[in-house]
């Protein structure tokens, strides 16, 4: 028997200790708890915004085919499916010296090229001195903040060509004179229409600038060969021998009546 007065502590503590014990595996356990399911609820999280972006890239991928034309590709009246540009001037067998032209609406060096040489090439193709293939590129689609003002406008140039290739010229000098800046929007359908329409076009262009009836004849045909032959513009060839010098005024003029003297001195030689 224990002497009276003799601690009783003993017990007590023993107990505390073990509800103490009891409360830290619960508390371990509960913040186990915790972690798994903040684990559990991450992954399901990646999981369904994995499953809806490959949903939504699939949505956009059928919306897009979608937005696609099917069948041939549309052209100017009186081109072949596979004619990569746009001709003027002296008919393709008349022998005279054959100029192709590479220009991107938005490229400032075609301007530039415009500036220097666009009344000398217009006067060539009226005096049907040269044969021009004239090759509109949508390269810099991606130098537009829009992404398709290359296209847009190339398949404006085209759509005035079909009407009357007189007026291309007229219309290609208009958009290069109210060039819109490199990395903007560029000129909307509205004021292409209207540049087109100063050129000489008929209102049955319209539509066919605001469709984009050629946008696939100029991302299909003409820019990839353009491609082929040259990566940059302008790019500009005499008689399928790349011409340079095209940045003195009058050099182009030159070369192509030199051309044509070379070509009269080989016929009259036969």
């Amino acid at each position: 028997m224990a002497p009276s007065g003799s601690p009783k502590s003993s017990p007590s503590r023993s107990a505390q200790e073990r509800r103490a014990a009891q409360r830290e595996t619960l508390r371990a356990q509960r913040q186990a708890e915790q972690r798994r399911q903040r684990t559990v609820r991450t992954v399901v999280i990646a999981a369904i915004t994995v499953v809806a972006l490959v949903i939504l890239s699939g949505i956009g991928l059928l919306i897009y085919k979608s937005m696609q034309p099917e069948g041939p590709v549309a052209v100017p009246a009186g081109m072949s499916e596979d004619q990569p540009y746009l001709s003027l001037g002296a008919p393709e067998d008349s022998g005279k010296p054959e100029l192709e032209l590479h220009l991107d609406f938005m490229c400032p060096h075609c301007g530039t090229f415009e500036e220097i040489n666009g009344q000398d090439v217009a006067e060539m193709v009226e005096k049907e001195e040269v044969t021009l293939h004239l090759v509109p590129r949508n390269a810099l689609d991606t130098a537009s903040s829009s992404g398709d003002y290359s296209s847009r406008a190339a398949s404006a140039l085209a759509a005035v060509y079909e009407e009357d290739p007189a007026v291309a010229l007229k219309f290609m000098q208009l958009m290069f004179a109210n060039q819109p800046a490199e990395g903007s929007a560029g000129l909307s359908d509205e004021e292409i229409w209207g540049y087109a329409k100063e050129a000489g076009a008929s209102e049955a262009v319209q539509p066919k600038i605001e469709d984009g009836a050629y946008v696939r004849w100029v991302r299909e045909v003409a820019d990839p060969y353009a491609s082929s032959v040259a990566s940059g513009t302008p790019y500009v060839e005499i008689d399928g021998t790349k011409f340079e010098e095209w940045t003195t005024e009058g050099a182009l003029a030159e070369a192509v009546q030199a051309a044509t003297g070379e070509a009269a001195a080989s016929d009259g030689g036969k």
